[in-house]
């Protein structure tokens, strides 16, 4: 079986390894992160902090949990980018992500068309030089914290 690379970031943040763009806000059940991967800004990702590989396997707190954090993310996201509303997706089919996890992602008013619904996928896995500097998510990551404290969470 591979390694899971959810887990083994859940690991780093227990441990307080994780920069804060990787531990934006850690929940009961859920953690928010910014995806490290992307040249958008403000993709975030929700992720289970226990393995399960599927949302059937979801217990109902994890489940209450996880409904109050995507409203109030998205939120958030739209206090600090101006966004008309989220995209929000669940795939889970990367081997090394196959770990339950919800990708958050801020609609633009504006949005150019070739970024419109699924096609918005293009800006993730983009090579490195391509991809949010760390200064610009950790950035980011505290603005977003401030908005969150704002909604109760």
């Amino acid at each position: 079986m591979p390694i899971c690379h959810s887990c083994e970031r859940i690991l780093d943040r227990d441990r307080g390894d994780a920069p804060l763009w990787d531990s934006i806000y850690r929940g009961d059940h859920w953690d928010l992160a910014h995806a490290y991967n992307t040249s958008w800004l403000g993709w975030l990702v929700l992720v289970l902090r226990r393995h399960v590989e599927a949302i059937a396997d979801l217990n109902p707190d994890e489940a209450q949990e996880l409904g109050l954090l995507l409203r109030q993310v998205s939120r958030a996201l739209k206090k600090q980018t101006g966004c008309s509303k989220t995209y929000v997706m669940q795939f889970a089919e990367s081997a090394s992500h196959l770990h339950v996890h919800f990708h958050v992602v801020p609609r633009m008013p504006k949005q150019a068309p070739e970024d419109i619904s699924y096609k918005v996928l293009r800006h993730l896995g983009v090579p490195l030089n391509e991809r949010s500097s760390e200064s610009e998510l950790n950035a980011f990551a505290h603005a977003l914290r401030g908005h969150l404290s704002e909604s109760r969470l």
